[in-house]
């Protein structure tokens, strides 16, 4: 039987966990973990994606991540391929590494992503690993202590999540830090099972979507929706052979060059038809990540928030002027 499609909305967050297959440890020394966080490290500059928590355990990840345009099979196919390779090189074994498929759940963003990140980051004190908060402070596989200045990792997104608990970095720590602490007493090894429940009251089927959605109604069907479209546009056939000629056309019809549209301006027309660019290329025509980021000389994680901001930016009549949509 074919594999499900993980669900993947640009723009969304995903909590994404895999374990070891039959519980066998997939990271027995430190070693393995350092290689597995480079490679992770690698890999979402590569697709764009951006991680704002992450917990790496004996059995088991946990990663929270902002998707790109990219579908999230891609990150984690080539996550995990390359480190069963590497394990059972190292440790003389064969077969699969990882327990079926890896488990994703997109969220709501509102609230939602401050919860994920508490509940993947408190992983360690659950376990009885860190016996608690100052512990896991100094705790080297987590994103925790990147949050609290004990340490720097420079895939993990702290900016953006420090935002939420503070206007500066000290009272965002702090607030950060208080939200851990109530975490202690309410977030259990079933929380993630229960928001998913109290999200899809009274549908109880897995392979149903929004069995893997946690969020309001709206939202839930909402990423349905746009998973579905996200699918269509895929099959799309377009005329366009490089990203430089679908710059060339909307520098002309903004009366902009090329260049100026390519560099760093922040001037309103310049960041807008900068947006329309990525946007139409990544989520429109398909062109990769890689591709449009190479081309910006930017990076991969850039272009992927640039994406987020850039929902809405175009019209369906200025779409319709680069595409022609398949039926229905």
């Amino acid at each position: 039987m074919a594999t499900k499609k993980r669900i993947t909305v640009v723009g969304a967050i995903a909590h994404v966990m895999a374990r070891g297959i039959d519980g066998i440890p997939l990271f027995k020394i430190d070693e393995d973990r350092h290689y597995f966080r480079n490679q992770l490290s690698e890999y979402l500059n590569k697709t764009g994606y951006l991680c704002y928590g992450w917990t790496v355990m004996d059995t088991h990840y946990h990663l929270v991540l902002r998707c790109s345009d990219r579908p999230l099979d891609e990150l984690m196919r080539s996550l995990n391929s390359r480190y069963a390779r590497y394990y059972n090189k190292k440790y003389h074994r064969r077969g699969y590494l990882f327990q079926d498929r890896y488990k994703s759940i997109i969220s709501q963003d509102q609230g939602y992503l401050e919860e994920l990140i508490r509940y993947v980051h408190l992983n360690p004190v659950r376990a009885g690993i860190c016996k608690g908060l100052e512990e896991l402070d100094n705790y080297p596989w987590c994103g925790h202590g990147v949050f609290m200045g004990k340490c720097s990792m420079s895939f993990q997104n702290t900016e953006t999540v420090l935002k939420r608990f503070g206007s500066n970095t000290v009272s965002a720590r702090l607030n950060y830090k208080k939200f851990m602490e109530e975490g202690l007493k309410t977030v259990t090894d079933g929380w993630i099972v229960d928001k998913v429940r109290e999200s899809n009251r009274g549908v109880n089927k897995k392979d149903e979507p929004g069995c893997w959605v946690i969020g309001d109604r709206d939202f839930i069907v909402s990423v349905i929706n746009k998973n579905k479209e996200r699918l269509r546009l895929n099959h799309i056939k377009h005329k366009y052979s490089s990203v430089e000629e679908v710059l060339e056309i909307i520098a002309e019809e903004n009366k902009l060059t090329s260049e100026e549209i390519k560099g760093r301006s922040r001037l309103g027309k310049v960041s807008e038809c900068r947006k329309k660019f990525v946007y139409l290329c990544c989520r429109v025509l398909g062109f990769s990540v890689d591709e449009v980021s190479r081309f910006l000389n930017v990076s991969g994680p850039a272009i992927s928030w640039t994406l987020s901001k850039a929902e809405g930016v175009m019209t369906k009549k200025e779409i319709s002027k680069f595409i022609n949509l398949p039926p229905g």
